[in-house]
């Protein structure tokens, strides 16, 4: 009766008509048994089945969140993203002075800039096994230890190979937090939210990344700068592990080992307490009942065999690790590392460099906070920011290869500089956030955590190409037939995205909702 109340309050209904919708009779009784239901359903089925059925979807659409506690869990384990972003910003500004101090060549500088995404792929394919084993919350705790570590270890260098082994270190931390905050984020979110709450993931590279810059504008000049730029490594990564000491486990790790009791309490906590009582049981036993049927599609964690050669992840494994790898070949990591590295080589003033550096940060972070916005809006969803943002990143890489390729002036200049921000802007809405959202949803529980692995890999595999030979390729082909080539991996990796990216916004996780979907539409 107190359910009926609420929804007839809430669809402003005669309280007998919400009794028809529901399906109630007056002569059975509105409730079961926490236990079985009375078709002997297990205990998720009695308590979502038997209390509603026709209004099931409304409710969880419509439960009051206890947004205090989500959003310190979603904001903690968006940190381990955090220092990637933080990594990228500080490296860029370090460069120039670390490069005069160490006396470092060309080619020294494009080898410690993109060793840390080379080593990043094997901290992503240690995350896949550390948080499938030992579950989400511990790999965020090594994580942060490691990131710790490497960077303390970096300040304290006095030799390239010193830099470099350390520098590696670091990149082991950075692949696993890239791995396990979009798992974290995607397992725990109510399904209305997961598209803008998985999309922390990006927003923290992006925060992290302005935030680094203005470290290194603060820093710059004073003895000593490059050290203390990369030794502030360790204060997000100290923040990271306090945080993560007061983090929950993942409710659906734990219900993989049958740490029901532990997964139920994590859960209701997600429910305002001042919801509804019956609204609030049925909601948590749904979320129970769908986490449960998504983790346990196989018996156990898929294994690495599994992950390739099962027909019901070969959708998901190729869209996905091509989309990742897309993702990176499109130069954005190059453009962001070498960003005032570039700019001072065109004639650009170190000091204004750095400045238009910072504004690409809090462009880029900008235009992701806008993602999150709208993303899990049902007339946007995740195809429209996709598409919007792959069509302006391409623009914005053909005005930068024309502004390069011409003769360096005041005029190419400025084009050149809002052609890199416009890029950003573009990629901030588009590619950056729906990568790590598309990845975490597309695979199914079992699959999760190697499948977003493998698109870390190949993500990061990617991007140190493209860092990696950046510079070569200026010295090649110019700064203008380099921006040329990422604007045509622009239009391939934006045609790919039309073709092939599915939208499971609203749905439930895993590449078969779209097809039920689509099969529900026909029918």
């Amino acid at each position: 009766e107190g359910f009926e109340n609420t929804i007839a309050k809430q669809h402003s209904m005669p309280e007998r008509e919400v009794s028809l919708l529901l399906g109630q009779d007056e002569t059975k009784d509105k409730t079961l048994d926490v236990g079985e239901s009375e078709t002997g359903e297990s205990e998720y089925e009695g308590k979502t089945d038997g209390l509603i059925r026709k209004d099931s979807e409304y409710v969880m659409n419509t439960f009051k969140i206890r947004k205090s506690f989500l959003s310190r869990c979603i904001a903690t384990a968006a940190l381990g993203s955090l220092l990637l972003g933080y990594d990228i910003g500080i490296i860029s500004g370090a460069l120039i002075p670390l490069q005069d101090d160490l006396k470092l060549s060309d080619t020294q500088i494009e080898i410690l800039t993109s060793s840390l995404l080379l080593t990043s792929v094997l901290g992503s394919l240690i995350a896949g096994i550390v948080s499938d084993k030992f579950g989400r919350r511990t790999g965020l705790l090594i994580a942060s230890t490691v990131f710790f570590g490497g960077s303390l270890g970096m300040s304290l260098s006095h030799s390239f190979g010193a830099l470099l082994g350390w520098r590696c270190l670091t990149g082991i931390a950075v692949g696993m937090g890239l791995v396990i905050c979009p798992i974290f984020c995607a397992e725990l979110s109510p399904r209305r939210l997961r598209g803008s709450l998985t999309s922390f993931n990006e927003l923290f590279i992006n925060v992290g990344i302005p935030l680094a810059y203005l470290v290194g504008l603060v820093m710059r000049g004073e003895p000593n700068d490059w050290r203390w730029m990369l030794g502030s490594g360790t204060v997000p990564a100290l923040f990271l592990f306090v945080m993560t000491i007061m983090l929950p486990e993942s409710p659906a790790w734990l219900l993989k080992f049958g740490r029901d009791a532990e997964a139920e309490e994590i859960v209701a906590k997600l429910v305002d307490p001042r919801e509804d009582e019956q609204v609030r049981d049925h909601t948590v036993a749904t979320i129970l009942k769908e986490t449960k049927e998504d983790m346990h599609s196989m018996k156990n964690m898929a294994t690495w065999e599994e992950l390739f050669f099962d027909k019901s992840n070969r959708e998901p494994l190729v869209i996905g690790t091509l989309f990742a790898s897309g993702q990176q070949l499109v130069g954005t990591d190059s453009i962001i590392f070498y960003s005032v590295f570039t700019l001072t080589k065109f004639g650009v003033s170190e000091e204004l460099a750095l400045q238009i550096t910072l504004s690409m940060g809090l462009v880029k972070l900008a235009f992701t906070i806008l993602t999150t916005m709208i993303v899990d809006i049902k007339s946007v969803g995740r195809r429209v920011p996709l598409m919007i943002g792959a069509t302006g990143c391409t623009i914005s890489l053909a005005i930068c290869a024309a502004a390069a390729s011409l003769e360096h002036n005041k005029t190419t200049s400025t084009f050149l500089i809002l052609g890199i921000i416009s890029f950003m802007a573009s990629f901030g809405l588009g590619y950056g956030p729906m990568c790590w959202l598309i990845l975490a949803e597309m695979f199914q529980g079992p699959f999760r955590a190697k499948g977003l692995s493998l698109g870390s890999l190949t993500n990061r595999l990617c991007s140190f190409v493209v860092v990696a030979t950046f510079l070569s390729m200026v010295n090649s082909i110019g700064l203008g037939g380099t921006y040329a080539f990422y604007t045509g991996m622009c239009v391939i990796v934006g045609l790919f995205s039309y073709l092939y990216i599915p939208d499971l916004t609203g749905k439930k996780m895993g590449y078969r909702a779209h097809y039920d979907a689509a099969e529900q539409h026909t029918n």
